[in-house]
């Protein structure tokens, strides 16, 4: 049987005010709901504590709370439905997401009562960089496998998506809207910038590093209390899922950049050996041929303030070839020039 407890003590906890002991009472009864176990056992201890925090907050604005009214008197019966309520609706979503291994996080949560609200899922299924543009002009050069799911339309307030894996986001400019992203553990909020979100599914370590603008960076720790750092031009955040812990340096100049830093480069009937020494010089990869013949074919260049992936792909238009990436090693393979 599902324990009573008084509606003053629910309320108190929604206001934020119970004790430890209270409040380890509330979630007690929380979590004897019909129907919660079972489905709770299945998932990380981070989406139980989304669902938890999700279903609390939707109890309090279908109870329209707030603090400066008098305290009003609810049946204990009639709260519980409303939590079962919510809480069915939150463990459809993350059920969907665990079996389709895509976490939608605020989008679904937030559309979820929307039927009409039509999501894309866009994966990078080629093996080199693939730049994915959003309903707003903004765009991310996503690497391979990575994922972002949006709505085909933004709303008028803001701009959300989810992301995995890594991709370099380049953000229309909005105050109206600003630009929110889910990426892992990690919620990511920009009003018009530039920056790379690196969060692989498989990965222990999360990083954001900001090119342009300022964006702000939140997480949970392991009780649940908010983290945030804001990062400017040359910051990074980097965020550890083991410990949960959040943090912000500056990004230290390195001899050889990251890809998707933009560099200016002139190459005058150059030969493509030497073009990919240079390359590698500037930029944080290792680049070969798959045939060796490439390397006696000679290009003529100007790259102003370009990104590797946008001079490998003029560099490979240039000379019908292709490139793959994988980590940090690129393959340009194409037929040998006469």
């Amino acid at each position: 049987m599902t324990p009573q407890i008084p509606p003053s003590l629910l309320q108190k906890y929604l206001l934020d005010q119970c004790t430890e002991e209270e409040k380890a009472q509330v979630e007690a009864w929380y979590e004897s709901l019909q129907g919660e176990s079972a489905f709770l056992d299945q998932l990380p201890d981070s989406d139980v504590g989304e669902i938890r925090n999700n279903t609390f907050s939707e109890i309090k604005n279908q109870l329209d709370f707030e603090e400066e009214k008098p305290a009003l008197s609810y049946s204990w019966r009639w709260l519980t439905s409303i939590a079962a309520s919510v809480l069915l609706a939150a463990g459809i979503y993350f059920f969907y997401n665990v079996k389709n291994q895509a976490k939608e996080q605020k989008i679904a949560a937030q559309q979820i009562q929307n039927k009409s609200v039509e999501l894309i899922t866009f994966r990078n299924e080629a093996t080199r960089i693939v730049i994915h543009q959003l309903p707003d002009q903004s765009s991310v050069a996503m690497h391979p496998d990575a994922v972002i799911i949006y709505p085909k339309a933004f709303d008028t307030n803001q701009r959300a998506v989810h992301f995995s894996g890594e991709g370099f986001f380049d953000i229309q400019k909005d105050p109206a809207r600003p630009f929110l992203i889910e990426s892992g553990e990690l919620a990511i909020r920009v009003l018009g910038t530039s920056f790379n979100v690196k969060a692989p599914v498989s990965k222990k370590m999360f990083q954001v590093d900001v090119v342009t603008g300022s964006v702000e960076v939140s997480a949970r720790d392991k009780v649940g209390a908010a983290q945030q750092v804001i990062l400017k031009p040359k910051e990074q955040a980097l965020f550890e899922t083991g410990s949960r812990k959040l943090t912000a340096r500056v990004i230290v100049p390195q001899a050889r950049k990251p890809i998707y830093e933009p560099v200016t480069i002139v190459f005058e009937e150059t030969p493509m050996i030497k073009v990919i020494e240079q390359l590698e010089k500037r930029f944080d990869v290792n680049i070969s041929f798959s045939n060796p013949g490439i390397a006696q074919c000679s290009v003529t260049a100007n790259f102003e303030s370009h990104p590797l992936n946008s001079i490998l792909e003029m560099l490979c238009t240039t000379l019908e070839a292709s490139y793959s990436l994988s980590g940090d090693t690129i393959t340009i393979s194409g037929a040998p020039c006469e």
